[in-house]
């Protein structure tokens, strides 16, 4: 962990004559609508972003816009799910555009870490092509390692045709629904349905051949080989027990609450999963980050296990997690590593690494959280059982609520929460450090907003 703190005390210094004063360039930064409110006059396509090093310079931002909706209208009534939430808007789904098109409270305004840069000097001026006097200065404040980094951007209301993406895209979507247009198309009630949809960025490539099946991971980072490491991200009710998983959950009644992509980030987020329609995934992608965040919404069941089953190809990687921090070599051959609640886990080799960060936030008392691995290219029966995907485990991981789960679906009380998020960051090889990444993760940003000038 110290290597880790380490590296990004010295990337805070390093980037700072660039640019980057934080030291977290693969993190994004975002606000809410209610953290600006001098933007509520303002068009969520007309925010740009500004940087200052020796003059203005224009850096991506996005605007998320999201509104409350019953998932009644993202299933556009096909199936029973009467419930209300706030989620991402957009028009290519049944939940629609936002009814209200500027910068409202719940409106996400989010830019990268790396764009921010020193403060600006008192008598700048605006730069070109904005509404004079519309400027909004953010100073972000990151405090990973025990020590302050600053750094500050400056929003404004573009005059004339600035592209808020400045020209950039970190990020590329193809959400590719083979059956054709998602409105009129997909089968909401009864799947599956099939896609071909890949995100990719100079650091991955992601992909998913249905609502919940993520079937491949290459890492471009460094000299990462690319080679496709990933048979399945995996979902069921306990080691061997196949009754429900990410196939089921395909092959029942499910939508898309949305499918975006801007110059900063993609979003991919959906529902459905049999009994559990109201049970939420979003997929946040940035350059070198995705996010996995996942809200259960459903009757009394056994607990989840969510992990990731890695490919043959992922063979002479190192696996590691907070509780074996030694790591063990994914080859197809078994490991007994401990089993306990993870708070973050890595892989590492030659074709790339991973670090990723767990968090769960739950009402429910008493839960047994806890893990499991399986390292064997001919696993047997009962918890060994490979459900879904290919025949083989290699280095299957993840965290699994080893309890009975109770009501979750807020259609009945009462009715308890629990969601988690899964941090992906990608690494080049050599670089996985899952204990320096959870710091990064579970430190959030504070901001200072004023007017500007």
């Amino acid at each position: 962990m110290r290597r880790g703190l380490a590296l990004l005390a010295a990337a805070g210094v390093v980037l700072g004559a660039t640019g980057c004063t934080l030291g977290r360039p693969e993190d994004p930064v975002v606000l809410t609508g209610a953290q600006l409110p001098a933007l509520s006059n303002v068009a969520a396509g007309d925010v740009v972003a500004f940087r200052h090093l020796q003059d203005w310079e224009q850096v991506p931002v996005q605007v998320d816009e999201r509104k409350q909706v019953n998932f009644q209208t993202v299933y556009n009534n096909a199936v029973s799910a009467n419930f209300t939430t706030t989620v991402y808007a957009d028009p290519g789904t049944f939940t629609g555009a936002d009814s209200n098109g500027n910068v409202d409270s719940d409106d996400e305004v989010v830019f990268m870490a790396k764009d921010v840069a020193p403060e600006a000097p008192a008598d700048a001026g605006d730069p070109a092509g904005v509404v004079p006097g519309s400027g909004v200065k953010v100073r972000v404040r990151s405090t990973v390692g025990g020590n302050d980094h600053d750094g500050w951007i400056y929003l404004f209301k573009r005059s004339g045709n600035l592209d808020p993406g400045a020209g950039r895209h970190y990020v590329d979507y193809d959400f590719n629904l083979l059956s054709g247009a998602y409105k009129t198309t997909y089968n909401l009630t009864d799947g599956p349905n099939p896609e071909n949809s890949t995100i990719s960025t100079p650091y991955y490539v992601d992909h998913f051949s249905d609502r919940w099946l993520n079937d491949q991971i290459k890492i471009k980072a460094g000299d990462a080989s690319q080679a496709d490491v990933l048979d399945r991200a995996k979902a069921t009710l306990g080691p061997g027990v196949c009754g429900r998983s990410e196939d089921t959950f395909d092959d029942a009644e499910g939508a898309f609450i949305a499918n975006k992509v801007g110059p900063v980030r993609a979003i991919r987020s959906y529902i459905g999963a049999n009994s559990g329609p109201l049970t939420e995934r979003d997929h946040i992608f940035y350059e070198q980050r995705e996010d996995i965040r996942t809200s259960l919404r459903v009757h009394p069941v056994p607990g989840p296990w969510d992990f990731f089953d890695y490919s043959a190809a992922a063979s002479g990687m190192t696996y590691r997690n907070n509780l074996n921090t030694g790591g063990v070599t994914i080859d197809g051959n078994p490991d007994t590593p401990v089993d306990g609640k993870l708070s973050w886990e890595s892989v590492d080799g030659p074709q790339g690494g991973l670090s990723m960060v767990h968090t769960l936030s739950t009402d429910i008392a008493g839960l047994n959280v806890t893990s499991h691995y399986l390292d064997d290219s001919t696993p047997g029966t009962g918890a060994e059982t490979q459900c879904t995907g290919d025949a083989q485990a290699f280095g299957e991981s993840g965290p699994w609520v080893n309890s009975t789960m109770p009501n979750t679906d807020p259609r009945t009380t009462p009715f308890n929460s629990l969601s988690s998020t899964r941090t992906i960051y990608f690494e080049a090889p050599g670089q996985a450090d899952g204990a320096a990444r959870a710091a990064q993760a579970n430190n959030a940003f504070t901001f200072t907003v004023q007017t500007f000038p």
